[in-house]
Formats: structure tokens, sequence, C-alpha cells
């Protein structure tokens, strides 16, 4: 059976939790799979879940959402140019992204393949694929 949420809590007592991605927190529409196999739908009505939401289904069950770590790629760069080009390309992709001091940190996405495989071929941009907790920078994955 599956289960429906009906609200969103915080600071109660949940009975179950569900590890998700920076990516599923984000989507308003969700069905997932809680730690003890529960199934659950959820129609959000805010923006996006956040860690240690509890999502309360119809029946008073109450799952806790945690974060799951992404499959992330970091790029790292040495010069200011090459920085500014992958930039604007991941920028015009609208892929969301996390900037820091000459890295760029993106999740693991099909629409960014020949970005990736352009930067493994270029000696002054170092990448390194690997998972890690994801947070885009700004009002990243929105709409028009």
């Amino acid at each position: 059976m599956i289960k429906k949420v009906v609200e969103i809590k915080k600071d109660i007592k949940a009975n179950d939790e569900v590890e998700l991605s920076w990516f599923d927190m984000q989507k308003p529409n969700l069905t997932a799979v809680s730690n003890k196999a529960v199934n659950f739908i959820i129609k959000a009505k805010f923006t996006h879940l956040h860690e240690d939401d509890i999502l309360v289904a119809e029946d008073g069950y109450a799952i806790k959402v945690k974060r799951s770590e992404d499959n992330i790629y970091v790029f790292e760069f040495t010069d200011a140019l090459n920085f500014a080009k992958v930039a604007y390309e991941i920028g015009n992709r609208h892929q969301p992204v996390m900037i820091s001091d000459m890295n760029i940190t993106v999740l693991d996405d099909i629409s960014l393949v020949d970005i990736i495989e352009a930067a493994y071929k270029n000696d002054d941009i170092k990448i390194t694929k690997t998972t890690g907790y994801f947070k885009a920078n700004g009002k990243a994955h929105h709409s028009h």
C-alpha cells in the first residue's frame, strides 16, 4: 500500500526515515521508499523539501527526510578563462552548480557529458568524479 503524505512538520517524532538526493528534494511531486520499505507519495505545497522535514501521512505515519550523497563532478581550474568558459557552458544547460574559488561542482547529469569529456582532455582543468553533499548556489533549478 502507498501512503499519501498530507503535511510536512518539524520537530516531531518520526516512525521512519528516507534518504533523498539533492535533486529529489527539489521535486514538488515525489514517490519514494523509506528505510523501512514503506512506499509513499508526496505533492509538496512548498518549493522543495529540507533535511529533517517530517512527512506525515494520512494515517499519521511520520517519515524523517535525510540527505543522501550525490554523484558529483568537481572541476578545479588554474585560470579564469577556462573557469568562465565552463561556467558559461554549464549555465546554458540550466544546471545547478556549487561555485567556490576556481572550483565548480555539478551533479552527474547526462546533459553535461560533452563538457565533462572536454574538461578531461584539457590539461589546465582537473576533474574528479566523486560522491558528496550537493548544495547549489543561489536559486538553482528554478523555473521560468
